[in-house]
């Protein structure tokens, strides 16, 4: 009996189900009839049948090549227009919800059962509905709410009622998903930010790669899991989430490209590590850390723990505070031109209100010869010549962003150590 229980439990983690979602900003799919609400270069002849079904068919291409099992569209112009598009591309089951007179909806595509939909409508503001559908997958229901959030060009104050619109459309939402073009660029300055226990999965791709939109070359497409959906028997697979780039995808296709993630009912969760900085640097894997904020610039800043190793955080603009305690999860580690540093991380929780020493998170002047990048010295005082200084037989090249470097004896509070074309350098402030 025993061994039949293993055999089961063997297989049954072996055939595990996998649910890959997508999220795709299809960029104005009109059909060819005139209704009058309709965008005025629509309305002209630069569009006819033959333009929209060379969309039509572009767009299906895409959906076949992603090869997702469900799909949130974003800019259809009306339910006809998603029947063809899943009639075209294979899928069984779909759903559309817009406004009166609006230009466009939006919609979800499925290949597996919607058994039940809702639209929440944006008060006051003349935008886009919130689509939830729950789509049933292997004996879970799964809610997706699809949205487009009023383009950042529209006053904050409507932008700011679509967000909230959200946080109440997703209120006691289990295994649930958020999907679609928010016009809000993954950061912190994100509309949904504030949504407590749900997971951007932008924060598992590094900062150089974060960009779905075309134009802007930003982030502005949006999956966000509940919590529910990061562990348990249905989670999402670790490292599935992704821009789908096609070769034959050129301009004509959208000015967005898609994004996908795939939910497994294989439990892949497993508890990460609690590193010190010093560990990170060494083992390159995602894991817990906590430390101080020591250093910022515009275009992130240093965490050093009370090892006294540093680590850089490239987070463009950060709003994090010197002093401020993090507690967070390094996600993905890279080493830049020769340096360490984080490229995504996520917050478990800040501390504005810590009032440790700061020098205690800074190395000191004798121990520079194991410092690495990211690692931050404090009180030191230097002989510069030329543009160098010698300390401890190591000849230091002396950068700094905010003054010229003159040659004499000068006195440093801090100095992050740092590799520039394979030299060490010093960056003062």
């Amino acid at each position: 009996m025993r061994i039949l229980i293993s055999i089961i439990l063997f297989f049954g983690l072996l055939f595990s189900s996998e649910l890959k979602i997508a999220t795709y900003n299809v960029e104005n799919l009109f059909d060819d009839r005139i209704s009058g609400s309709e965008y005025s270069e629509f309305k002209s002849n630069r569009w006819n049948e033959a333009k929209y079904q060379q969309k039509l068919q572009k767009i299906a291409r895409v959906l076949k090549h992603l090869d997702a099992d469900v799909v949130a569209l974003n800019e259809i112009e009306n339910q006809n227009v998603m029947k063809a598009l899943a009639d075209l591309s294979g899928y069984r089951y779909y759903k559309f919800a817009t406004t009166k007179g609006a230009p466009v909806g939006l919609g979800l595509l499925s290949r597996y059962k919607i058994s039940d939909s809702r639209v929440y409508l944006v008060p006051n503001v003349k935008t886009r509905p919130i689509l939830m559908s729950r789509v049933e997958f292997d004996g879970y229901d799964i809610e997706f709410f699809v949205a487009h959030f009023p383009a950042a060009k529209n006053p904050l104050k409507s932008r700011i009622a679509a967000a909230d619109t959200m946080k109440k459309a997703i209120k006691n939402s289990q295994n649930g998903v958020i999907l679609g073009d928010l016009n809000s660029n993954y950061g912190y300055k994100f509309l949904l930010n504030d949504i407590d226990g749900w997971t951007n999965l932008w924060e598992f791709v590094s900062a150089s790669q974060r960009s779905s939109y075309k134009n802007g070359k930003s982030a502005i497409d949006h999956i966000i899991l509940s919590s529910d959906l990061m562990s348990g028997n249905l989670s999402y697979k670790d490292g599935s989430f992704g821009i789908f780039k096609a070769n034959f995808m050129d301009d004509s296709y959208s000015d967005h490209y898609p994004i996908y993630a795939t939910i497994t009912t294989k439990n892949s969760s497993k508890e990460l590590p609690t590193l010190s900085i010093n560990e990170l640097k060494s083992s390159n894997q995602r894991a817990k850390i906590s430390g101080v904020v020591i250093y910022k610039d515009k275009n992130g800043y240093i965490l050093a723990d009370e090892s006294r190793r540093g680590i850089y955080i490239y987070e463009k603009n950060p709003s994090l505070g010197i002093g401020m305690r993090v507690d967070a999860v390094a996600n993905k580690i890279e080493n830049y031109k020769g340096n360490m540093q984080i490229s995504s991380i996520s917050y478990v929780s800040l501390d504005s209100d810590f009032k440790g020493d700061e020098s205690r998170y800074m190395m000191d002047i004798n121990d520079i010869d194991m410092a690495t990048s990211g690692d931050v010295i404090g009180d030191i005082v230097l002989d510069i010549k030329g543009g160098f200084a010698n300390i401890s037989n190591t000849k230091f090249k002396i950068y700094s962003p905010n003054r010229a470097i003159k040659d004499g004896k000068i006195s440093i509070k801090k100095a992050i150590v740092w590799s520039y074309k394979g030299q060490k350098e010093l960056i003062i402030e």
